[in-house]
């Protein structure tokens, strides 16, 4: 699906504000008609996490109501009417005015609901959402089954989860609605770039797919080129469009286009749609990545959607400010760990030059999600959802399909090497790789990857607080899985954990000293090596987790603080990167 967007065409209505609010503790609402109207409890804001908006909520994992009321206008009677979710976590029902309109499952990729059929144009509407934050073992990424525990990614923390960040729910990206002048719109708009270097030429391809017609025909205009085609018989039409010395995406010029999409009936515009896009290549070459034939080495951080109060809900001076850290501390690049981050996240990538590495929510697998071909299947469909969703984006220069895997059996290894096959099937112009940890022995599926990426602690859970050390096994570690694939290798996460305000000397674990020195001792070491194409720390900033003998309130290994303060880490990264450059 496209992202709502106002033109002389499109209306957008955002419904962000606050909702009312009440906790379904015994699942009893659908029972209750509660999609007809409930007494709320309080009102939450949207978009945010409702676990940091009140204290009695911090700890609530499970189902929750919100309703919203808006005024439909009287003129949208004939027109096209649909909500616009940007995620719910987890899991979502959706009513309108007591009629069930759709649901989705998962609580990171966007869906939406046509309403036209049941919106009362000149009254006031009630939409009802049913959120699903239930701690679930069979999700993606999944609760933790304590007989199983060992295997099952992090462990030991309150709430059981498989993964050591916090589970949090609600609606934390917005809502809007978007009106069409008819019920025939465009629904999908896929962009493919060919560039060919030498030539100097490009070729792109629009894939149109269109709701509720097949009688309409698609314009496109880029700049001064266009094309027109007539939809066929599923409501797709796909045009080419070919451009001379193209400006291209790069990390200091990065150049957009738009595509202007037409949907056209009896030779009149019904709707319109403007797509922004980069042209650029990516590619694998020997041991080198190369952007625009030019090698890049990948300096940044893995990061979450995590902040004080709004939890995983979206903030535009958040993305404008961690920006500007990133490009402070030297780094061009980070990856979406672990699940693909709000759209405005991607667009201020695609304008600003930061480089992305796109990450699904598969983190946690362990061995009994091997064995289940449901588990697959929703793998799989999240994969191509993350896929068809970001896909325009130039910014994005890698698929990552999983992070740490626990892999036992063959069954696990053809599980990921699925995933893997389904990202390049989906898309062929970028590498495809997922997050391996522990050893070689586990991670087979690495010869299926374009670049394998290698997660790993040395001085902190391998040999921990002996830096010298830690380090030498942190090479050797990148040597073993170099030496056994061939293939290029990205040092995905590193790092140490700093309270912050903590200081020795000598350096000590959990000291912002130790942070520092671990950091830059293996930033050196990684890049030191021919076939690495990137280091990523550990993180970039600290985030809240599951409460744990193994976390003091939260995860400390970012190099600021939850609220985006410096420690002696951040300023030792960015005399190193800037020092050497960006790639």
């Amino acid at each position: 699906m496209i992202k709502p967007q106002s033109n002389h065409l499109r209306q957008t209505r955002s419904l962000d504000g606050f909702w009312n609010f009440k906790r379904d503790k015994d699942g009893i609402g659908e029972a209750r008609n509660w999609f007809l109207g409930f007494d709320s409890e309080c009102e939450i804001a949207v978009p945010g996490s409702w676990n940091e908006q009140r204290t009695d909520l911090e700890q609530y994992f499970g189902i929750a109501w919100y309703s919203q009321t808006f005024v439909a206008h009287s003129s949208w009677q004939e027109h096209g009417v649909s909500v616009h979710f940007g995620s719910v976590q987890n899991h979502a029902k959706v009513w309108l005015n007591g009629t069930l309109v759709g649901t989705h499952e998962g609580g990171s990729l966007p869906f939406q609901c046509d309403l036209s059929r049941c919106i009362v144009p000149g009254k006031e509407n009630l939409l009802v959402v049913q959120v699903d934050a239930s701690i679930n073992p069979w999700d993606l990424p999944p609760a933790r089954i304590a007989t199983n525990a060992k295997n099952e990614g992090f462990h030991n923390s309150n709430p059981s989860v498989t993964y050591d960040f916090f589970p949090y729910g609600g609606i934390p990206r917005p809502v809007s609605l978007q009106v069409t002048p008819t019920r025939e719109s465009i629904d999908k708009i896929r962009v493919d770039t060919g560039l060919n270097l030498e030539s100097k030429t490009a070729k792109v391809g629009i894939t149109v797919t269109v709701k509720d017609s097949t009688a309409c025909s698609v314009e496109v205009r880029i700049e001064k080129a266009a094309a027109t085609a007539a939809l066929d018989s599923h409501g797709v039409a796909t045009l080419y469009i070919d451009i001379a010395n193209p400006r291209l995406w790069d990390l200091k010029t990065p150049e957009l286009y738009v595509a202007e999409v037409t949907l056209l009936k009896d030779d009149q515009a019904i709707d319109h749609y403007r797509q922004t896009f980069g042209i650029r290549t990516i590619e694998v070459v020997g041991n080198s990545l190369k952007l625009n034939g030019k090698t890049v080495f990948l300096r940044g951080y893995g990061k979450h959607e995590d902040f004080p109060v709004l939890g995983r809900g979206l903030s535009l001076p958040l993305i404008a400010r961690d920006f500007d850290l990133l490009k402070w501390t030297g780094a061009n690049s980070f990856r979406t760990s672990h699940y693909p981050y709000a759209e405005e996240w991607y667009e201020f990538a695609d304008r600003h030059g930061i480089l992305i590495i796109a990450e699904t929510p598969m983190v946690g697998l362990c061995e009994r999600l091997f064995e289940s071909d449901d588990i697959k299947a929703k793998a799989l469909k999240l994969v191509r959802d993350m896929v068809d969703r970001d896909h325009h984006h130039p910014s994005v220069i890698m698929w990552s399909v999983a992070n740490e895997p626990w892999i036992e059996s063959q069954k696990g290894t053809d599980f990921i090497k699925a995933l893997l096959s389904e990202a390049r099937s989906q898309d062929s112009s970028r590498p495809v790789t997922y997050v391996a940890h522990n050893g070689i022995e586990i991670n087979a599926a690495c010869r299926d990857c374009d670049i394998v990426s290698v997660n790993r602690y040395g001085g902190w859970y391998d040999y921990p607080g002996d830096i010298e050390t830690g380090t030498a096994y942190l090479g050797k570690v990148l040597d073993n899985f170099h030496s056994t694939f061939g293939k290029p290798i990205l040092l995905a996460e590193f790092g140490a954990d700093a309270i912050p305000g903590e200081h020795s000397l000598p350096s000590i674990m959990f000291t912002e000293e130790f942070q520092a020195d671990i950091i830059e001792a293996q930033i050196l070491a990684a890049e030191s090596r021919d076939w690495v194409i990137g280091t990523h720390v550990w993180a970039f900033s600290d985030f809240k987790t599951g409460q744990s003998i193994t976390r003091a309130v939260r995860n400390h290994k970012g190099i600021f603080t939850r609220d985006r303060l410096p420690k002696m880490a951040a300023h030792c990264i960015r005399r190193i990167w800037t020092e050497t450059g960006q790639a």
